[in-house]
C-alpha cells in the first residue's frame, strides 16, 4: 500500500465540502478541508499537496485570487488546481481561471466518476514525480560520493607514485655502482642477483610511471575534434616499427570512419590495443592482426583481433582492472595498466569496452564510441 497523498478541498459551503469528501474518500488520499482562502493558505503552509480542488466563487478571496497567490509562491507554484464552477459556459470565467493557474475545470453539480478519475490522474502524477525526485537526489548524492572517492584515489595514486620514484631510482643507481666497483670479484651468482635487483627496480619504475599515467588520465580534460581514424592507426603502426621488425605479421585493416573525440587520448587506446596484439602474437610463426569496425545503432564499434595467446573467458572481468594480468611476466612483459587506461578513456568518452578470447587461439578487444557529436 502506497502512502496517501494530500489533497486540499477549498469551498466556502460546508455542504459542498462534505460532498467532495464523500466522493473522494479513499485510503489513497488524505483530505484537508478549507472554507476560505485564509484557511487554505494556512493549510498550504502546514503540508505539501498533490492537488487543490478549488471553488471559484468564495467571499473575501475568490478562487481566482487564491490561485494567483498560490502560483506566486515558490513552494506552491507547481501544485495543480482544479476549479469548480457553476458558470463553465462563460468564456470569461474559463479564461480567468486558466490565466490564474488552473489545470482543469469541473462544472457543478459534480459528476463523481469524472472527479474521481481526474483526481486519480493527478495523484499518480504526484507520486511518480516525487519518486523521480527522490531517485535523482539519491543519484546526485551517489555521484558526489563517487567524484570525491575518485579525487581521493587519484590524489593518493599521484602522491604515492611520486614518493616511490626517488627510492626506486636510488636502488637502480646503487646496483650499477656495486656492479662497477666489484666487477672483478663478483661471482656469476652475484651478477645474477644484481641483474634480478636491477630488473625488479626497472619493473617497479615502469609500474609507477603507469600508475602516474592512469592518474593523469582521470584528470585530463577531453578536447574533442574530428579525427580520421585511418590516419591515426597508421601513425600508431609507424611508431611501432621497432616492435614488428623481423616479425611475420599479416595485417588486415579496414577503412575506418571519422569520429569526434580527444585525439591524444584515443591514440593511447589504439596504441595499447595494437601493441597488445603485437606482443601476444610473438610466439606465432605467422601472426594475424585484424583491425575493423561495425556501424551500430547509436554507436561506432571498433575491434582489434589477433591469433595470439588468447585468454580464458572466465577471467574477462579482470582484463580492464589496474594491475591485473592473465599471463606471467616471464611470458609477456607488461604492467597491467594499459587496458585499464583503455577502459577509462573510452568510458570518459561515453563509450564501453569488452573482450572475447580463447586460450591459445587469440583474442578480440572491442570498444564502442557513441555517435552523438560524431560526423
Amino acid at each position: 500500500m502506497t502512502d496517501p497523498v494530500n489533497i486540499l478541498l477549498v469551498d466556502d459551503n460546508p455542504q459542498n465540502l462534505t460532498v467532495l469528501e464523500s466522493v473522494l474518500d479513499s485510503p489513497e488520499y488524505r483530505l484537508t478541508k478549507a472554507q476560505s482562502g485564509q484557511e487554505a493558505l494556512l493549510a498550504l503552509v502546514a503540508a505539501d499537496y498533490a492537488l487543490i480542488v478549488l471553488d471559484v466563487r468564495m467571499p473575501e478571496i475568490s478562487g481566482f485570487e487564491l490561485a494567483q497567490i498560490i502560483k506566486g509562491r515558490k513552494r506552491t507554484k507547481d501544485i495543480p488546481i482544479i476549479f469548480l464552477t457553476a458558470h463553465h459556459a462563460e468564456d470569461e470565467h474559463v479564461l480567468s481561471g486558466y490565466s490564474a493557474g488552473a489545470v482543469d475545470y469541473l462544472t457543478k453539480p459534480i459528476n463523481p466518476a469524472i472527479l474521481k478519475s481526474k483526481v486519480a490522474v493527478f495523484a499518480e502524477l504526484y507520486r511518480k514525480t516525487k519518486a523521480l525526485d527522490e531517485a535523482n537526489r539519491a543519484l546526485n548524492l551517489r555521484n558526489q560520493e563517487l567524484l570525491a572517492a575518485n579525487r581521493e584515489l587519484e590524489a593518493f595514486s599521484y602522491s604515492v607514485s611520486h614518493d616511490l620514484r626517488a627510492p626506486v631510482r636510488h636502488i637502480d643507481s646503487f646496483v650499477e655502482m656495486v656492479r662497477e666497483e666489484t666487477q672483478s670479484c663478483l661471482t656469476d651468482n652475484g651478477r645474477r642477483c644484481l641483474d634480478v635487483i636491477s630488473g625488479a627496480a626497472k619493473q617497479m619504475s615502469r609500474l609507477i610511471e603507469g600508475l602516474l599515467a592512469f592518474s593523469r588520465l582521470g584528470r585530463a580534460d577531453i578536447r574533442r575534434s574530428t579525427i580520421e581514424l585511418g590516419e591515426l592507426v597508421q601513425e600508431v603502426l609507424q611508431e611501432m616499427q621497432r616492435d614488428t621488425q623481423g616479425r611475420s605479421i599479416a595485417w588486415e585493416i579496414a577503412p575506418l570512419p571519422e569520429v569526434r573525440a580527444d585525439r591524444a587520448l584515443l591514440k593511447v587506446v589504439w596504441t595499447n590495443l595494437i601493441s597488445n596484439a603485437i606482443k601476444y602474437t610473438r610466439q606465432r610463426q605467422q601472426a594475424q592482426i585484424r583491425i575493423g569496425w561495425t556501424d551500430r545503432p547509436g554507436e561506432f564499434e571498433f575491434f582489434v583481433r589477433d591469433n595470439g595467446a588468447g585468454f580464458d573467458m572466465r577471467h574477462q572481468g579482470k582484463l580492464f582492472e589496474v594491475f591485473h594480468r592473465l599471463h606471467h611476466a616471464d611470458e609477456f612483459e607488461g604492467t597491467g595498466i594499459g587496458l585499464a587506461n583503455v577502459r577509462r578513456i573510452v568510458t570518459r568518452h561515453g563509450g564501453r569496452t569488452w573482450a572475447e578470447g580463447k586460450v591459445g587461439e587469440g583474442a578480440t578487444f572491442y570498444f564502442a564510441l557513441p555517435k552523438s557529436g560524431n560526423p
